[in-house]
């Protein structure tokens, strides 16, 4: 099936296997620019094919400083090539409106990308994966490589040929109608919940610390913290860990720390498995 004049499958399919390598080149002062680049370079050189001028300027304009949850830069590809055979075919029109539109569709898409599938439906997946692994069941992680990757790949699929087709019209009928902002702050409320949800079964932290003899005797755990909220100290110990990475501490420092806390509370009998 012939997508245009110019572009056919062919050409989407290059760029598409193309899109998974985009973040190998990832790098501080232009980000998923190059990677961005290399995977339009298909599109690019059919749409540019007797037009080397163009095309280096084209290349050269590809990359530019672009960052976007990964598997939404299809679609953002597909609307930029949408425009660039616009620029093939009218020398009138201003190529600087390409790298415009581009770094406008950053923030919509990021937060569609960040907030739906990074942090709702791939918390959703873990949640139901580690209920699995858990139990010692190999399905567990195969149920988060299939139902996090296959509705990934579509949509790098999918918006590669239909921001292409639909170029920049449909983001602009989103915006006008509030359905980007509405599905991100939404979004975000699942994901909460999910996260909620995965404290409260998930992080287990048990402590044998007790007061009293016989039937005096009162578990600092069971009878006081549990009490008060049930599952106390694992809500306490994500919070103290969010509060670290809102103040910047790195993942790996709180990871270790993490670790070491726990072998010398464990020593001590403070926490038990």
């Amino acid at each position: 099936m012939t997508t245009s004049n110019k572009l056919t499958n062919k050409d989407f399919r290059k760029s598409f296997w193309r899109t998974f390598a985009m973040g190998a080149s990832w790098e501080y002062s232009k980000q998923l620019g190059p990677g961005y680049a290399y995977a339009m370079v298909p599109l690019l050189e059919k749409i540019f094919k007797n037009k080397p001028e163009k095309l280096k300027e084209s290349l050269e304009r590809n990359t530019e400083f672009f960052n976007v949850s990964n598997f939404c830069a299809s679609t953002v590809m597909g609307i930029s090539a949408s425009m660039e055979e616009r620029y093939a075919e009218d020398d009138e029109f201003d190529p600087t409106t390409i790298s415009n539109i581009k770094a406008s569709l950053m923030g919509p898409f990021s937060a569609i990308g960040d907030s739906l599938m990074m942090g709702t439906w791939r918390i959703i997946c873990t949640t139901i994966a580690a209920t699995f692994a858990l139990k010692g069941n190999i399905i567990g992680p195969l149920v988060f490589i299939l139902a996090y990757n296959i509705p990934t790949t579509l949509i790098r699929w999918y918006g590669l040929k239909y921001g292409y087709k639909f170029g920049v019209g449909f983001l602009d009928k989103l915006n006008s109608s509030g359905t980007i902002e509405k599905l991100s702050y939404y979004s975000s409320i699942l994901g909460m919940i999910v996260i909620g949800a995965m404290t409260s079964n998930y992080v287990v932290i048990n402590t044998p610390i007790s007061f009293g003899q016989g039937k005096a005797k009162l578990t600092l755990q069971a009878d006081v913290f549990d009490q008060i909220v049930p599952g106390l100290l694992p809500l306490v110990a994500v919070y103290i860990m969010y509060k670290l990475l809102k103040k910047g501490v790195s993942v790996g420092w709180i990871m270790l720390g993490t670790f070491v806390l726990g072998i010398v509370c464990s020593y001590f009998k403070i926490l038990v498995p």
